[in-house]
This record gives C-alpha cells, sequence and structure tokens, in this order.
C-alpha cells in the first residue's frame, strides 16, 4: 500500500475509506495488449472521475507505457497475469 493509501485509511471514516478503495479498484489500466491492472493495485486513487483518459504505466506483459483508464464493475475478473 502507498503513503497515500495509508494516509486515506488511516485518516478517514472507514465507510469512505472503503468506498475510495472500491472505486479506486472498479478503475482498470488497461494496455492495448489487454492486460489489465485496478488503479488500487497500481498504488493509485481515483475516486468521483469520469471518462477514459490515458495514463503513463508501464505493462508488465509487452513494457508499453500508454495505458487507458476504464470503469469496469467486475474489477475481480481482470486481475493481472490473465
Amino acid at each position: 500500500m502507498t503513503l497515500l493509501q495509508r494516509l486515506v485509511h488511516r485518516f478517514l471514516p472507514r465507510r469512505w475509506s472503503a468506498a475510495i478503495e472500491a472505486e479506486s479498484r472498479a478503475w482498470q489500466l488497461v494496455c492495448d495488449c489487454g492486460q489489465a491492472v485496478s488503479v488500487w493495485e497500481a498504488g493509485g486513487i481515483r475516486f468521483g472521475g469520469r471518462g477514459r483518459p490515458r495514463r503513463a504505466y508501464c505493462c508488465s506483459r509487452c513494457g508499453v507505457t500508454a495505458h487507458r483508464l476504464e470503469k469496469r464493475e467486475s474489477a475481480a475478473t481482470d486481475a493481472p497475469g490473465d
């Protein structure tokens, strides 16, 4: 867990921190090769965001750094390494 994630869990009420973590896990960094990782697992936080922006993140499968952000409700099925 990154410093920012630890601060969210430590200083925000449990209900809020759980909501932030759940939404951050729903947002996926998706590579063109199909590899996906949640924003939370990548060490980030995304809460209340919209759209499908692109972010720099190195893909563990192909090495490409440009990923698009997508909100996926079934984040558990898109675990890294699938």
